[in-house]
């Protein structure tokens, strides 16, 4: 199996590998002038330094809100981004916790998706998880499905 790598991690794959070859033989030639000279020193181990691309975190982590023992008598709200066909995996998971929890209350994708357009026509884009969160509370939201794991 071959794998790409992306543009920047070829770079410094490339520069790493070509700064270590040059290393390793400048050590070599190093050496060869230590022993003719009558030096005979053990060879000296390279140290590299590595920085990773990926940066600092500079995020702040912070604590997740206390989960539910049960969703027997709780009300669950469904959202959809209109990926990977929840619009036929989110019905079976609530067909599959009415089952599981009969007194729970579902509230269909659709019935959110369809609140949130029809405020975001009215308001930017940027205001849409004001919306969201407004239209939850409203809808007595107890948890929230927000995706399906695709």
């Amino acid at each position: 199996m071959q794998r790409k790598l992306p543009r920047l991690a070829l770079a410094i794959f490339v520069t790493v590998v070509v700064g270590v070859s040059q290393c390793a033989s400048a050590e070599v030639s190093t050496q060869d002038a230590n022993q003719t000279a009558g030096h005979a020193k053990a060879p000296v181990e390279p140290v590299y330094s590595v920085v990773s691309p990926l940066g600092d975190p500079t995020v702040k982590l912070i604590t997740m809100v206390p989960r539910h023992d049960t969703l027997d008598g709780k009300t669950v709200c469904m959202v959809w981004n209109h990926a990977f066909q929840a619009d036929i995996t989110l019905p079976a998971i609530g067909e599959s916790l009415k089952e599981k929890y009969p007194d729970i209350k579902i509230i269909p994708y659709p019935e959110i998706d369809a609140a949130i357009q029809a405020a975001s026509r009215e308001n930017p884009s940027a205001e849409e998880a004001a919306i969201l969160q407004a239209l939850l509370k409203e809808k007595g939201c107890d948890a929230l499905i927000s995706g399906n794991g695709g």
